[in-house]
């Protein structure tokens, strides 16, 4: 068994909550200054799962219809940065640039 083996425990029939109960937990532990995560939103299990922390006790859960990635929780690794930013709004001026540097573009793409 290796060592992250060891401190990974797999859930094969893991449950999907419905879609109104998922939710994603992020909990900053001062002492330790490191980020715990717990997340049954699938999209969300995805994108953490390569920052979890494998030296320490982890949990993923894979989905009983499917066997996808539906859960993780544990902490982090160091490489994970956790930041909440604004959106950007653009002005309707900021969007038709936007719309039309993407087509010019994929024109250069296609070509």
């Amino acid at each position: 068994m290796t060592e992250e083996n060891k401190n990974l425990t797999i859930i094969d029939s893991w449950t999907v909550p419905t879609k109104e109960e998922r939710e994603t937990i992020l909990n900053f532990e001062d002492e330790t200054q490191s980020w715990h995560i717990y997340t049954d939103v699938q999209k969300h299990a995805r994108k953490y799962e390569k920052f979890l922390d494998e030296t320490k006790p982890h949990r993923k859960g894979y989905s009983a219809n499917g066997g996808k990635l539906a859960m993780i929780e544990g902490y982090l690794n160091d490489s994970a940065l956790v930041s909440i930013r604004q959106r950007t709004k653009l002005t309707d001026e900021q969007k038709e640039l936007v719309i039309k540097r993407l087509a010019k573009s994929r024109k250069k793409q296609d070509a």
